[in-house]
């Protein structure tokens, strides 16, 4: 159970019940970020729409959307956001081997280009805050203008989702076929 009892309809307040009713179809969410963000209706709601765009409309490469999702979930430390795209990861094209060094913090194997500039780009960010002039031209080069926006604002997207996830203890789904990403 995550630090705070899920919300039913009745815990919320009368004015918010509309993006309550509209987010959840009136029923109560019990697993992922929604199970807390729900607290907040509106701000859900609001906040669907750039999820949505990020992770269905774009038309960044899923293979790199989904490495990007694994990394900020390693860089954040977050196992529910890890244990529920590492198999999309896989699924699209990210190597086992790519995979396992991300999970358990060792050297990358050989990548392709692509995969090392946005691995480079998220871990130089998580760390510094900030991304060098390589390593912002090795990704720009390698994605474009409009990609790179959408892969920072992923990134932005899945640190927001790991404070929540993080902060209040919510529990992986369950029937998880992979490791847990240690923490």
């Amino acid at each position: 159970m995550a630090r705070l009892p899920y919300v039913t309809r009745d815990m919320v307040p009368e004015e918010f019940r509309e993006a309550y009713d509209e987010v959840t179809g009136g029923d109560v969410i019990t697993v992922g970020p929604g199970s807390m963000t729900i607290y907040s209706p509106e701000m859900t709601r609001r906040r669907a729409g750039l999820t949505a765009y990020l992770r269905y409309e774009t038309t960044f490469p899923r293979r790199i959307l989904e490495l990007t999702i694994i990394a900020t979930a390693r860089a954040m430390d977050c196992p529910f956001i890890w244990n529920d795209h590492v198999t999309a990861a896989r699924n699209e094209g990210v190597s086992d081997a790519l995979i396992d060094a991300l999970r358990d913090k060792q050297p990358l194997p050989d990548i392709g280009d692509d995969e090392r500039a946005v691995i480079n780009y998220i871990n130089e960010f998580y760390a510094n805050h900030r991304v060098s002039p390589e390593t912002f031209q090795a990704a720009l080069d390698q994605f474009g203008p409009q990609h790179l926006v959408e892969l920072t604002a992923l990134m932005g997207s899945y640190a927001q989702t790991a404070f929540v996830l993080n902060a209040f203890e919510v529990e992986l789904r369950e029937g998880i076929d992979e490791t847990v990403l240690p923490v």
